[in-house]
């Protein structure tokens, strides 16, 4: 939770909003006591008991991308759908859909009202009180499925108190959040399987390739036996392609043709099918046709992930060509790195990367994939948060790296645009390294 999570149009929200950030408590680990919470849950009459059939996301990376891909295709069947995401881009009502829409305003003031009000001061987190309040609305509104994602780890994780979900996701996991995972690949392996549950599917994502990917399926598999869930592993169960500008999707030795997904880059066809592979294992529980597949896929919409945008909104030429990522760690450096090179394939630019990063985020590592790939490295300043890393932070990380790469500061993003888009005609920009960046960039060419 950062001071950027408070911003609103709304003053009274704003405020309340402030209230429950001045609540949290520091963490340094994944240790903590949830007793304070589940006394909230309690004083709210457990709504977490009440809920439509849940399906449970975890990973490091592409857990909201699942989440959209998966809400598509439900409301393409005409399912009604709730979701909770996190971090939101500019406003908290984002994290919480109802149906398909934002929480409203009001809405949402009642319900902190009512946090506040049980909780009487107690230390909990912002996410603690967003998720417990969240409850509370899905119980209040009926729906056919909820799609939950974890805020951070999943064994302890205040999402992880539902004993039967439909499904439990655990997508792509890497080193993020070291702070509060540590830096132990296995560890935080087994904190994401913690969400794990007997008797009920756990879908696996791709995990990459190398050392840690194969600690990551160790841990994976040895928590599958001990959980009792039922196994339904990429490669093993499942697999994914792209072929032909369509999608090969197999599911228990068959293949099924699917259009590729409407957002863009080879990663998301990875987590288009782990959507589908969810899917597919609760045909017996939520049927979906050929139409509602299609449909879906071909209309998703996850904002501030390799999302291209106008040029106008930034008042430059009209053949500068912009995109906008809210990546931060090796994997999407890596999953980035990927697309840059599909780019170059179909017409050479120069690469103009413009980065902010918070000072809790290893620069090193989520730009190490990308260095080889740029003309320059444009360092901006996180305008909504105060711990964004300077020039000369990022710069000492990667020293070690030994690109030669003009590495500029800028006071702002826009700013920085302008400047790249003014002197490189016809440039490519990419803008990454942080959700609040990202935030801050769609807030400012009109919202999402």
């Amino acid at each position: 939770m950062h001071q950027a999570d408070l911003k609103h149009d709304d003053k009274v929200l704003r405020d309340k909003l402030e209230t429950i950030f001045q609540l949290r408590r520091t963490r340094s680990k994944i240790n903590w006591d949830r007793g304070q919470y589940l006394d909230l849950l309690d004083a709210f009459g457990n709504p977490h008991l009440n809920l439509p059939p849940v399906i449970h996301v975890a990973g490091t990376n592409g857990k909201g991308s699942i989440i959209a891909i998966l809400q598509a295709i439900l409301q393409a069947q005409g399912l009604t759908v709730h979701s909770y995401t996190s971090p939101h881009l500019i406003h908290v009502n984002e994290r919480i859909t109802l149906v398909g829409q934002a929480i409203d305003n009001a809405y949402l003031e009642q319900l902190i009202d009512q946090a506040l009000d049980y909780n009487k001061g107690a230390p909990l987190s912002f996410f603690e009180i967003t998720t417990a309040l969240a409850f509370k609305a899905f119980s209040e509104t009926p729906a056919d499925i909820l799609l939950l994602e974890v805020g951070l780890g999943g064994r302890l994780d205040c999402t992880n108190v539902i004993d039967a979900p439909l499904a439990s996701v655990i997508n792509r996991i890497s080193l993020d959040h070291t702070d509060f995972l540590g830096d132990d690949i296995r560890d935080i392996a087994a904190e994401k399987a913690g969400i794990m549950k007997a008797d009920v599917p756990c879908i696996i994502g791709y995990q990459g390739a190398g050392d840690d990917a194969r600690a990551v399926n160790d841990v994976l598999l040895e928590e599958i036996d001990s959980s009792g869930a039922y196994s339904c592993r990429h490669g093993v169960d499942w697999n994914v392609c792209s072929a032909g500008g369509r999608m090969v999707f197999s599911f228990d030795g068959r293949d099924y043709d699917f259009p590729l997904p409407s957002l863009q880059g080879a990663h998301q066809v990875q987590n288009a099918g782990v959507a589908l592979a969810t899917l597919f294992s609760l045909r017996q529980h939520i049927e979906v046709s050929d139409q509602a597949f299609e449909d879906g896929l071909t209309s998703v919409y996850w904002p501030g992930r390799l999302q291209k945008l106008e040029a106008a909104g930034f008042d430059v030429a009209d053949n500068t060509e912009i995109w906008l990522d809210s990546g931060h760690n090796d994997s999407a450096g890596e999953a980035l790195a990927a697309e840059i090179t599909q780019w170059q394939v179909q017409g050479e630019r120069p690469l103009h990367l413009v980065v902010g990063m918070l000072d809790t985020k290893d620069s090193a590592r989520f730009l190490a994939s990308l260095l080889p790939h740029l003309t320059a490295l444009h360092i901006v300043s996180i305008a909504s948060d105060p711990h964004s890393q300077t020039k000369d932070d990022i710069k000492g990380s990667i020293k070690e790296m030994r690109y030669d790469v003009p590495i500029y500061a800028h006071d702002g993003c826009v700013g920085a645009i302008r400047s790249i888009a003014r002197d490189n005609p016809s440039s490519r920009i990419l803008i990454a390294g942080s959700v609040y960046l990202a935030g801050e960039i769609l807030e400012h060419i009109g919202g999402l």
